[in-house]
């Protein structure tokens, strides 16, 4: 690989000498500079200049800077002609020539074909285009700062002898665990009847989004079996009790429609929502009633006040919900006091 690159560069060193010769035949030995020309090459000169300081003393390579500021000390004192190398490469830019390849030929009329050693062995090949330096130079992110992007107009990018902070990848977001459809819940009690479940399912399943707990008490009784509160015996409570005052706002739980409202022995006044999804919920032992049958309400609207109607032993508002016909646990969905 060294072999056939210290060929191109001789290729690239006698193509540039040949272009430089023919320039000056055809112009008699002289070349006249426009002020734009003289601008732009004012603009690169201070970019050369830059790039020298910068390259002495940020410590590119620490421990080998005194052979690197020999080698370029050396430069500066021989016989390089510097007017001629920088009246070459103003003539190479108003040909059109590429920026990098034209400062590349100035590098090699002033500094030659020569090598640097530097740290671990390795040589900084004084290439004829400043691809080959950034390509080299690219190795070493934490110190160095390509050239070209000095050239872009990229600046220096740190405090001398500081290292070039590395802009870390962004961390991929983690992808969120989806919530499972169906939560089944573990139970050992008595068997459960044929249309209730322990199960808690996803308000993605009850095909509601937003929620409100109905009233704001605490549970006095659970869902599932118990001794019941008044008539004794083992039975089934198909909702949850919340204790609460008499006169507390009973709220919708969420969007729906009044599904039938009525009043009996057993629950006293009471009212059931129909949601969307096949979702129902049910209120009772209610003092007074606030909506018709039809009726559509918004999630946390005033549907009833608590009470202590029908078969109570004090005034709550007791709580049922159904999917599709089967019996769930209110306690899954509300955030009681």
């Amino acid at each position: 690989m060294e072999t056939t690159y210290r060929e191109w560069e001789k290729k690239r060193q006698e193509q540039s000498r040949g272009r430089r010769a023919a320039s000056r035949r055809k112009s008699g030995g002289k070349t006249v500079l426009g002020t734009r020309e003289r601008r732009r090459l004012l603009q690169l000169v201070v970019c050369v200049v830059l790039f020298l300081v910068v390259f002495i003393g940020k410590g590119v390579f620490p421990d080998k800077v005194e052979a690197v500021r020999e080698q370029l000390l050396s430069t500066l004192h021989s016989d390089t002609d510097f007017r001629a190398a920088f009246v070459s490469l103003g003539r190479s830019i108003s040909e059109g020539e590429p920026v990098l390849d034209t400062l590349g030929e100035l590098w090699v009329d002033v500094f030659g074909g020569g090598t640097v050693t530097v740290s671990g062995g390795l040589t900084l090949e004084q290439a004829p285009t400043l691809q080959a330096q950034n390509a080299f130079l690219s190795g070493y992110p934490q110190r160095v700062t390509p050239v070209s992007h000095w050239l872009n107009g990229g600046g220096i990018q740190s405090e001398p002898g500081e290292p070039v902070p590395m802009q870390p990848s962004p961390s991929p977001e983690p992808t969120p665990t989806p919530e499972p459809a169906v939560e089944h819940m573990a139970y050992d009690g008595p068997a459960l009847p044929d249309n209730a479940t322990m199960d808690k399912y996803n308000l993605k399943v009850l095909g509601v989004t937003e929620t409100v707990t109905p009233a704001l008490g605490w549970i006095s009784s659970d869902f599932g079996w118990r001794e019941h509160p008044v008539d004794g015996g083992e039975k089934f409570h198909n909702g949850v009790d919340l204790g609460v005052n008499s006169g507390t706002d009973v709220l919708a739980f969420a969007d729906g429609t009044v599904d039938y409202i009525g009043e009996s022995e057993i629950y006293g006044q009471y009212l059931q929502l129909r949601h969307t999804g096949g979702l129902t919920t049910f209120y009772a032992h209610c003092s007074e009633l606030l909506v018709q049958q039809g009726q559509t309400v918004k999630a946390g609207e005033r549907v009833a006040l608590s009470g202590a109607t029908g078969n109570s032993t004090g005034p709550h508002l007791h709580f049922e919900m159904k999917l599709n016909g089967v019996l769930l646990n209110p306690a899954y969905y509300i955030n009681p006091a």
